[in-house]
């Protein structure tokens, strides 16, 4: 069976399985040869793989118009992802009239988040999405646990979910990045993460608590003009975002215990009822 690797732009580090979809105008999308039986590493791009799973399903369909795909993803597709869909809808309809679509889904099983990340290798780095690995390839797995990474482990997702004694599949809360991961703020320490509602979630996306931008003082960066510090401050501003992933680097160069430290006083200073739960 063959070996897979595909990268993508968004995702939220949680491998269910389901089915996935892969569509393109003209040509049929890199991929269109994964068979059942195959294996699929994920990865974020520009980052490392953090899950597989094994191919169980395939479909393929060929659609001439922009009114038959939105029938095919709307009726018939097994995809359940209304907002990947709506994107594909927005991107085709700015050309008309569409050209041949080609595409194909495939269906997940046995998928895995991993309690690690796999830098990706510089070949793996460049323009395509979908790679076709070689049959002995092996990946090699870190062999540091304290290593910083911005997926969330399987491990560390279920025990902050016991705590709060919430079933995972039921999608009430969702488990956040304190300091986004967007400006590189880790994953695979409880200090920096949150539970928090999905819609609450959405609403914050990469706002940057005014706590983490206190800290650039300490290695050497002026606070924005105008900065408050508030336990219910934060920043989205083009200026915060900089200067906070500036700050996030310095801070994730220290040793594992300060970085536990350092995030774990952001956090609690703006959710200090945490303290004595996670």
């Amino acid at each position: 069976m063959a070996i897979h690797l595909i990268k993508r732009k968004d995702v939220d580090f949680i491998l269910k399985d389901g089915w996935y979809c892969e569509v393109s105008q003209k040509k049929s999308p890199i991929g269109v040869k994964v068979k059942s039986g195959d294996t699929i590493y994920i990865a974020q791009n520009g980052y490392a793989i953090f899950g597989k799973g094994i191919v169980d399903k395939v479909s393929s369909f060929e659609l001439y118009s922009l009114e038959e795909f939105i029938h095919y993803a709307m009726h018939k597709s097994q995809v359940d992802d209304k907002l990947y869909w709506l994107s594909k809808f927005k991107a085709y309809s700015k050309k008309l009239p569409v050209p041949v679509i080609k595409g194909f889904e495939y269906n997940l099983i046995n998928t895995e988040t991993f309690d690690f990340a796999i830098p990706l290798e510089k070949r793996f780095l460049e323009q395509p999405s979908w790679y076709y690995l070689e049959d002995d390839y092996t990946f090699t797995i870190p062999t540091s646990s304290e290593n910083i990474t911005l997926h969330i482990p399987t491990k560390i997702r279920e025990a902050i979910y016991h705590k709060y004694k919430i079933v995972s599949d039921e999608h009430i809360i969702d488990i956040d990045h304190f300091v986004p991961r967007s400006i590189g703020g880790p994953g695979n320490i409880i200090e920096n993460l949150i539970p928090i509602s999905a819609s609450i979630n959405r609403r914050k996306s990469n706002h940057i608590p005014s706590k983490l931008l206190d800290y650039g003082e300490f290695f050497g960066f002026k606070k924005p003009n105008g900065f408050i510090l508030s336990h219910d401050k934060f920043y989205s501003d083009n200026e915060s975002i900089k200067l906070g992933e500036k700050i996030v680097q310095k801070i994730n160069q220290e040793d594992l215990s300060i970085i536990k430290n350092i995030y774990k006083s952001i956090r609690d200073f703006h959710f200090p009822y945490l303290t004595k739960i996670i």
